[in-house]
């Protein structure tokens, strides 16, 4: 089994995908010791007429396989299809990996690999690996909470949006520490509330080149297995390695089914 997840994780770094930083934190922090298989979807549809009809489907699916009560392989993957007359294109997505350790029902540590595509941003693509740990600080009726901490490879190819530069794109490598705090709010019966806020650095530039995300997702359940669910994302970077607008925003609302 860990052959299986090792070479998954090799093979995630070869797949094109979105945005800066993915809030997987959102999608993780349940785990139905009941269930060997648990996930969810959340398709987006979207409509819109420019010089050509435009429709883009967007879906996100999220896949747990618990393994022996102990340990549990979690996969996340956004695929964003767009049509433009007959063109039809795929205009982003992510894919992400985990293969978590549950030393207790209250700490865990796990190593990732993601990779990601934002060319509307100008990010060629993105690939990222590291060893995360993620400890419970508060769980009852109403709260659930986490702290997360570790450090991460990433490898980032960027067009430079500069007109008439020699070199076209621009790379960055870099070891880089994540620090994030979740919390999910179980505000009653039907209503859901689930924030992350996550800082990412260089050690030797912790606040002055730092990279800042913030995502909040609200929920309202239809029945236990069918929501509406509405997303909004924030990434700021400090110091992008081209001259891009520091703030990404994204917003996205539709119909999540839980299995």
């Amino acid at each position: 089994m860990n052959k299986i997840v090792f070479l998954l994780m090799g093979f995630l770094a070869y797949l094109p995908t979105y945005s800066q930083m993915l809030f997987s934190e959102n999608l993780t922090m349940n785990i139905d010791s009941t269930k060997t298989i648990q996930g969810s979807l959340f398709p987006v549809l979207d409509f819109k007429t420019e010089k050509e009809n435009v429709l883009t489907l967007k879906n996100t699916a999220n896949l747990n396989l618990l393994i022996n009560g102990n340990r549990v392989i979690n996969f996340i993957n956004k695929l964003e299809f767009s049509t433009y007359g007959d063109k039809v294109t795929m205009s982003g997505g992510y894919v992400h990996l985990e293969y978590r350790y549950l030393f207790n029902r209250a700490f865990e540590v796990y190593p990732y690999a993601e990779s990601q595509w934002a060319e509307s941003r100008g990010m060629a693509f993105k690939v990222s690996s590291g060893l995360l740990s993620r400890v419970r600080l508060v769980n009852n009726e109403k709260i659930l909470m986490f702290a997360t901490a570790g450090l991460f490879f990433e490898f980032e190819k960027w067009e430079d949006p500069t007109p008439h530069v020699s070199r076209p794109y621009v790379f960055s490598r870099s070891v880089k520490s994540h620090l994030s705090v979740s919390i999910k709010h179980r505000l009653n019966d039907y209503w859901e509330l689930t924030t992350t806020a996550i800082h990412q650095a260089k050690p030797d530039s912790y606040f002055k080149a730092a990279r800042w995300g913030g995502a909040v997702d609200v929920k309202y359940k239809i029945t236990p297995k069918i929501g509406l669910n509405g997303a909004y994302r924030l990434i700021y970077d400090t110091d992008p390695i081209v001259p891009i607008r520091k703030d990404y925003n994204n917003v996205e609302a539709g119909v999540s089914i839980s299995f």
